[in-house]
């Protein structure tokens, strides 16, 4: 069956706070949009230009490695502008540093507009020993350990929009036998109630065949219940689907 793979590319539409339990909503949440929150998978594909941390000669020779994580603050430009270590070892988190120095990414355009953007960057680095001798390797990291922080879907007080809301559950779309390996895409918009249920599903394009199966699968989708303010909140949020041969 073809692969699938999903992205929530843009938080877009009202977000709006449930009180109680008569089921009323408040009006939309109007902050002002200053930074974009995009998750680490996301923004590696709009790398530019990169460079992998030079693995520290006293790090190896001690057998030190491990994740070295940062939260970066990426600017209209697509320049790192500030980068704030939240996990790894001293002498790996200096190496990674100076790497960041080097990382561009394409601007992230928000309706047209290049907005700045709070992300997660991280290196894994892994030590090997061999007849006394020790050989370092450094990789950028795919996938980042989930952090509270980045799994809401709403936008906060100061002004930061959240584009990962954390999915708890979903089944993949059954297609059928003629599409198998066939190329495809569906986007959609998805409203994500307060119970973390979907509510809706707006189709925005794609291609005809595909849209049936992927709207029913997406109906099944559960999220992390969003909160605003400490109480339920509707988010609106977009995703694309897109189907093809496995490598």
């Amino acid at each position: 069956m073809s692969g699938i793979r999903t992205m929530v590319a843009l938080l877009a539409g009202c977000i709006a706070v449930a009180f109680g339990q008569s089921g009323d909503v408040s009006t939309p949440v109007q902050t002002p949009i200053r930074m974009i929150r995009v998750a680490n998978g996301v923004m590696l594909g709009m790398v530019a230009r990169k460079a992998l941390p030079e693995y520290p000669e006293e790090a190896m020779l001690k057998g030190i490695q491990g994740d070295v994580i940062f939260k970066i603050d990426i600017d209209e430009t697509g320049k790192i502008v500030l980068n704030v270590p939240v996990e790894g070892d001293a002498l790996l988190v200096a190496a990674s540093e100076d790497a960041l120095r080097e990382f561009r990414f394409l601007p992230f355009l928000l309706n047209g507009t290049a907005t700045r953007v709070e992300t997660q960057l991280g290196f894994h680095f892994s030590v090997k020993k061999k007849d006394g001798a020790a050989s370092g390797r450094v990789e950028c990291m795919t996938s980042i350990p989930d952090r509270a922080e980045f799994r809401t879907g709403v936008i906060h007080e100061n002004g930061v929009l959240v584009l990962w809301p954390k999915k708890i559950a979903s089944v993949e779309p059954q297609l059928p036998a003629e599409l198998a390996g066939k190329p495809g895409a569906v986007y959609l918009k998805i409203t994500i109630g307060a119970d973390g249920k979907v509510q809706d599903v707006e189709v925005l394009g794609g291609d005809e065949a595909f849209i049936a199966p992927v709207v029913a699968a997406v109906k099944q989708e559960v999220y992390e219940p969003q909160l605003v303010d400490g109480k339920p909140a509707v988010a609106t949020t977009e995703s694309s689907y897109h189907f093809g041969p496995r490598n």
